[in-house]
Order: C-alpha cells, then structure tokens, then sequence
C-alpha cells in the first residue's frame, strides 16, 4: 500500500512537470508565431532607372559606369548600358559628349571615358540620356589638394620594439575661402613573399589599413577613414598629433607606411558618411548597414563625387 501511494506521487510528478514543459512550448511557439507578418513590397516600372557610378579624380580622365537599376525580385545579372548620350560640362560649359569606350572590365564592358584630363577648383556636371529610362544628371566640385605644411613620424613599431603604438603629427592649412570636408587615412604598402605557379618565392605588393585617432578627426568607430567637416579648424592652420596601431613584421621585404589627407567633395563626403557602420558585429547592435542611401543623382541612383588626395610616404623597412 505504501509503495503504491509513493508510485502515484512520482507519476503525479512526472505528470506535472510534463505538463509544465507542454505549457512552456505552446506560449514560446505562440510567441514567435505572432511575431509573423507577411510584408508585400510595393514596385513599380517607375522605379527602374540609370545608376551611376563615377569619382572624379583631378589629372584624370572621367571614367563612368552607367547600369539599369533592378526590382528586389529580380535575380538576374546587372545590365550595363553602352547606349546612354553622356553630355559633359564644366564650369556650366558644354565640354563634349562622352564616348563610350569598351573594355572588360569587373563593372561591365567598360566606361563612358572624357577625351580631357579633369581640373581642380572646378565644377562637373553630366547629364546622361537613355531612349528607355529618361535623363538622369549629377553634379559635383572637384576641390584642390589639401595643403599640408608639415609632417613628422614620432614613434613607430620596430624589431627591437614591436608593440610600440604609432604617432606622427600633421599641420596643414584649411582655405577659408570654401566649406571643406576631408578624410585622413593611414595604411601600409608591404612587399610580402609569396609562391608562384612555378613554385619559386616572389615578392608582390599588397595594403594594411590601420584606423587613426586624433581629437580634431574623431574616430569613434575605428574605420580605416576618418571623415570631418573644416568646422573645427576652418581657414586655420592646424596641427594635430595622430595615434594609430603601427605594425612591424620580419616576414615583410619592405613596409611603406602612407598617410593620405584628402579634401573632398561635398558629395563624396556625404556619400561614404552615411555609409559608415553603426555598430560592431560582436556586440549584436541590431542593424548595422544603412538602407535607402542619398545620392546626389537627380533621377537615378549611384554616385557622382569627387575628391583631391595628398600621400605622405615614410620608410619603415
């Protein structure tokens, strides 16, 4: 009699527990369930249009790539247009209709390519017309180079000191005369060994981003560009001392650390800030790309910007 009552007691328990665990499954399934909506994205023939890709670089040709936008259903490749009429200007005088130039490319079969080198201190603008998808056009100024003053290397890693930080001081002089915007970016050219089809050791070049970090060009999110406005320094010289995490490796033949201070166009500027991460994968911040981006493409997508660079190389190896 008493094993019996003990017997019921643990199928009592069992049952209970069972039950609980039953109950917990229904309220987690519910819970996710509920959570479910059917989202129907709204498009329309409207919405297809010419994507422009072009930076313009002072000294260079104009070198554009022109696509058809596409519909989120549409998993086919990107079509690029080779019959587009792509007026130039500059300074607000006509300057040519650019030619299309064919060659194999990553981005399509080549570019719509300007017959002249483009200037600094001077405005661009395209216009670009399709039989299919209408006129889209862009605009951008191509500033001059930043004029930097002075530089000096402070202290760097080396083979008797490996983990010392980086530090080198920069002074340059911001125009007053134009709203400025720049980015600074330190990295390394290294000359790494590397094995050939035939088997033998060769050397070839390669690039090490590393972030930068100085109070005048906050870097919050450890990017490899630091980007700011002239608000800070604005038709002042201005010397600012930048801390970075050198590197110094005995596998490398040679190490050529690079310091490039850039000074952008007003598009270009925008264009890649927008685009800066928001957060950190590891820390699970939810969201980290930025949707729905603003170009300065009057009726299509892409980009049209611009931007002048100065490069300080220093020998490290």
């Amino acid at each position: 009699m008493k094993l019996s009552m003990q017997h019921n007691n643990y199928s009592i328990h069992y049952f209970m527990k069972a039950m609980l665990i039953l109950l917990i499954s229904f309220t987690l399934l519910f819970v996710f369930t509920s959570c479910e909506k059917d989202l129907k994205l709204k498009y329309n023939n409207n919405e297809i249009k010419q994507v422009i890709i072009a930076n313009l670089y002072p000294g260079s040709y104009l070198n554009i790539n022109i696509s058809k936008s596409k519909r989120p259903d549409d998993f086919s490749s990107v079509e690029f247009l080779q019959n587009c009429k792509v007026d130039l200007y500059e300074n607000d005088i006509f300057k040519e209709t650019i030619p299309f130039i064919l060659k194999d490319t990553l981005s399509g079969l080549g570019y719509y390519t300007s017959t002249f080198k483009l200037q600094q201190n001077k405005t661009y603008k395209i216009i670009s017309t399709h039989a299919e998808l209408g006129t889209a056009e862009a605009t951008e100024y191509l500033p001059s180079n930043p004029a930097i003053v002075n530089y000096a290397l402070l202290q760097h890693a080396d083979s008797a000191h490996p983990n010392i930080p980086g530090q080198y001081i920069l002074a340059f002089q911001d125009s007053a005369q134009f709203n400025n915007y720049y980015f600074l970016s330190t990295y390394y050219r290294i000359s790494k060994p590397t094995i050939n089809d035939a088997g033998d050791t060769i050397y070839k070049y390669d690039y090490i981003g590393v972030p930068s970090y100085t109070p005048d060009i906050p870097n919050p999110g450890n990017f490899a560009r630091s980007y700011t406005t002239d608000i800070n320094f604005d038709g002042q010289l201005t010397s600012f001392t930048v801390n970075f995490p050198s590197q110094y490796n005995n596998v490398y033949k040679e190490i050529l650390l690079v310091i490039e201070l850039s000074n952008t166009g007003k598009n270009f500027y925008d264009w890649n800030v927008q685009q800066l991460r928001l957060g950190t994968d590891y820390l699970n911040e939810g969201q980290l790309e930025r949707l729905n981006l603003k170009s300065n493409i009057i009726n299509g997508y892409g980009h049209f910007t611009a931007n002048s660079s100065v490069y300080i190389g220093i020998p490290i190896k």
